[in-house]
């Protein structure tokens, strides 16, 4: 079965149960994903990290949070962003909602 990894680190479950601090530590804040038998089954995520999204979550829901302060350790697929950029297009300048232009940060 072919399985999509969404995070930039895998490891077996093995490893993970001896000695999941090492594990995520050496992924340097990034999620692990966490195998058994070429399969995943879960994500080791950092508390951090987690923080962060449920941050970006929260924004995306309400717009209550600033979301220059949300570094983007986590990316979107093509299909997101296809999906984003095609209401994007629809919206005009009457009903862009939460949508506001802004400038580069990097």
């Amino acid at each position: 079965m072919l399985q999509k990894v969404m995070c930039g680190y895998t490891t077996s479950i093995s490893k993970f149960k001896a000695n999941p601090k090492a594990v995520i530590k050496e992924a340097q804040g990034d999620a692990v994903a966490v195998s058994s038998n070429n399969e995943i089954q879960f994500y080791a995520v950092p508390a951090e990290l987690f923080e962060e999204m449920i941050n970006f979550c929260e924004y995306a829901q309400r717009g209550t949070t600033d979301l220059k302060s949300i570094p983007g350790k986590f990316s979107l697929s093509d299909e997101m962003v296809e999906k984003m950029t095609e209401e994007l297009k629809n919206k005009n300048d009457d009903n862009l909602g939460e949508f506001i232009e802004c400038e580069n940060n990097t």
